[in-house]
């Protein structure tokens, strides 16, 4: 409480009085914000060895529950494993959502450097020991991408019995466009370390749904990436499988590429529908891998992925040749 003074006493020290203002002001706002560190740091449920990022944790747990139903479901025991995430619709809602349900060991995303400009972004990923991810990788040594990187420190993750969170499809999932492919980095960090692929699906997005939104923002990668989590959503999160084959020794008959196709083909299944799916309609693609449905409508993503790589490169190649060419018949003339 502020003291009452009497401002008409000649003997009145108004420097005294706003310090000792000031420095109750400073005292109650301190008190406060230890207060909510506190609330927040026991909202947290994952094992941050610093005590600032288990704050933020429950900090963001709380957000959570802004945009996600309660009760759905837990992720447990993750020690050693590999959560792929998907149809990756946004970039903070997801991961957000996803790790709210998580106990015991935090997970490591992968995460783009595509935002690193924005002010604050590259230090959060690095306080939450993000594994970076080149939005453009480059060719550093024959066929090896710049993003070898990423699967050595996932693989060093794995080792040290944690838990690594990814998006196998990487682009987001945009209304009105074919669903992205699925990359083959959860397969090869997989078979490498000899690790399951636990298969969850997010749907119940309203920031990408509500039509009074234009497509062209919704489909927006800023707007994908950090304002759907200023918009209400109810995601329902959905343990679909968990891929294992690959540990077992009766399919250790089957190749390499046999064991990334197959890997490939189920996450592909399970997110190549970026419209809701209900529990009924998650169970029919459970069915589409059984009877092996699932591995032609893979097939036939790659051939279209690969027509599509192909004719952009001849359109570049083109373009390139058509300057050479419009000048040689200048001279011509």
């Amino acid at each position: 409480m502020l003291r009452n003074v009497d401002y008409s006493d000649p003997n009145y020290d108004d420097s005294s009085s706003s310090g000792y203002n000031t420095s109750l002001i400073l005292t109650s706002i301190a008190f406060t914000t230890y207060l909510i560190a506190r609330f927040a740091e026991s909202h947290n449920r994952l094992n941050y060895e610093s005590r600032f990022v288990r704050i933020v944790s429950g900090l963001l747990r709380l957000f959570a529950n802004l945009h996600t139903k309660n009760g759905d479901i837990e992720i447990t025991n993750t020690e050693g494993q590999i959560l792929a995430i998907g149809p990756h619709r946004t970039g903070f809602v997801d991961a957000d959502v996803v790790t709210s349900k998580m106990i015991g060991t935090p997970p490591r995303f992968f995460a783009t450097d595509a935002y690193n400009s924005i002010p604050g972004v590259a230090s959060f990923m690095k306080m939450a020991k993000a594994i970076p991810v080149a939005a453009n990788p480059i060719k550093i040594s024959g066929e090896q991408s710049s993003n070898a990187g990423a699967l050595e420190l996932a693989s060093k993750a794995l080792s040290e019995n944690g838990c690594v969170a990814l998006f196998p499809q990487g682009n987001f999932s945009r209304i009105g466009q074919e669903p992205p492919r699925v990359y083959e980095g959860a397969a090869r960090l997989a078979l490498k370390n000899k690790a399951p692929i636990r298969v969850i699906r997010l749907d119940g997005f309203w920031s990408i749904q509500n039509p009074i939104i234009p497509v062209s923002i919704r489909n927006n990668s800023y707007y994908r990436a950090f304002f759907t989590a200023l918009h209400m959503n109810n995601v329902r999160v959905t343990a679909c499988c968990v891929i294992d084959f690959h540990l077992k020794p009766e399919n250790d008959v089957l190749s390499y590429e046999q064991k990334i196709d197959e890997i490939c083909a189920q996450l592909y299944a399970y997110f190549r529908h970026t419209d809701d799916l209900t529990p009924k309609q998650i169970d029919v693609v459970k069915r589409e891998i059984t009877d092996k449905t699932h591995l032609t409508i893979w097939k036939n993503k790659v051939k279209q992925c690969d027509l599509e790589k192909q004719l952009a490169i001849t359109k570049k190649e083109g373009s390139q040749l058509s300057v050479p060419t419009l000048r040689a018949m200048t001279m011509r003339l």
